[in-house]
């Protein structure tokens, strides 16, 4: 038997847009990987519940260099420090009626 693989391409891999990031062999960031799975158990695989849990666990990955350091939006999350800005403006001014 013959196959007729003659004729296509080559396939040619290619690497994933955010790069690859190595594992956590060591388990530095185990705990926060646990508190985050233990999250979405009790939620019933509700992530939007635990987005805390998440934004500590990749906080913990990039401290430890397991991933590249990312701005907080581009993984989807509020920066806390915008969100204390907006919070201390929107309590700092007052609510002026006529």
């Amino acid at each position: 038997m013959t196959s007729n693989t003659f004729n296509q391409s080559k396939f040619i891999p290619t690497a994933p847009e955010k790069g690859s990031f190595p594992l956590d062999h060591e388990g530095l960031c185990k705990k926060y990987y646990l508190l985050y799975m233990r999250c979405l158990h009790q939620s019933d695989d509700q992530s939007a519940q635990c987005r805390n849990e998440a934004r500590e666990y990749l906080n913990c990955r990039m401290k430890n260099e397991l991933m590249e350091k990312a701005e907080w939006s581009k993984l989807g999350f509020e920066d806390k420090s915008e969100r204390q800005k907006e919070a201390t403006t929107t309590t700092s001014t007052p609510n002026r009626t006529k």
